[in-house]
């Protein structure tokens, strides 16, 4: 098996590309070969890094415990996988330390003017995003289980700015939104570089799941110049 790190769409399927011992590989899956093998086409567009390929077989599989085409395990999540040319160290810092992640909550044209991390089990976390109209989004949560520089298991909840969990609708969304959500992130050594799995619980189906994932994808777009930076700054 080898792991995908990208894939491209065209108009009849999608082309996958892996790394093997230093050179880059490619494969094409049409949507009916996806389809009879129970893998989720926009999902390995957007999350390709979840998947890996069986080159002799002509097959993908999730790397993800429990999360095939249709798992009921995952039908409340968002799954999102990155790769970075970065040490694990230094991505968790970006991903804990509130100097760094200011630089990057929230998505693209949003600020975080404030952020307060108690990076410790039983700890707490409060952050605000500020979008381009000026209107400020806190959430706040607490850290179920941190295992560094592999994993953090937290609890995600919208806030007040003094941390008081309030409903979605206290920003004008959705009633539907759990007062309570769980987010789990993990970072792991691939080849030199750290693959990111961030896993998000709790969302219910529907646009507001969506507008929560292109929230991410455009934290992490973020996130990635953060840690860039940071990267080049410690090679000086």
């Amino acid at each position: 098996m080898q792991q995908i790190t990208s894939s491209k769409k065209y108009q009849n399927g999608v082309q996958v590309f892996w790394a093997d011992a230093g050179n880059d590989r490619k494969d094409f899956f049409s949507f009916e070969d996806l389809i009879d093998q129970k893998i989720n086409a926009l999902d390995l567009l957007n999350n390709p890094g979840i998947y890996v390929i069986n080159v002799a077989g002509h097959t993908i599989e999730s790397s993800v415990a429990g999360c095939g085409f249709s798992s009921k395990t995952c039908e409340d999540e968002i799954i999102i996988t990155r790769l970075f040319d970065a040490p694990r160290e230094l991505a968790w810092r970006v991903w804990t330390e509130p100097e760094f992640v200011m630089q990057w909550w929230g998505p693209k044209g949003y600020t975080s003017p404030s952020c307060k991390i108690d990076l410790r089990e039983g700890g707490s976390y409060l952050c605000s995003m500020r979008s381009p109209e000026g209107k400020d989004f806190w959430s706040a949560g607490v850290y179920r289980e941190i295992k560094k520089p592999e994993r953090i298991v937290c609890t995600d909840s919208f806030a007040d700015e003094k941390g008081n969990v309030v409903p979605a609708a206290y920003y004008g969304m959705s009633p539907d939104f759990p007062l309570e959500m769980l987010v789990t992130v993990t970072f792991d050594v691939q080849a030199g570089r750290t693959k990111l799995t961030l896993r998000h619980a709790g969302i219910p189906a529907g646009e507001m799941r969506d507008l929560t994932r292109a929230g991410w994808i455009e934290s992490l777009d973020k996130y990635a110049g953060v840690l860039g930076q940071a990267v080049y700054k410690k090679t000086e």
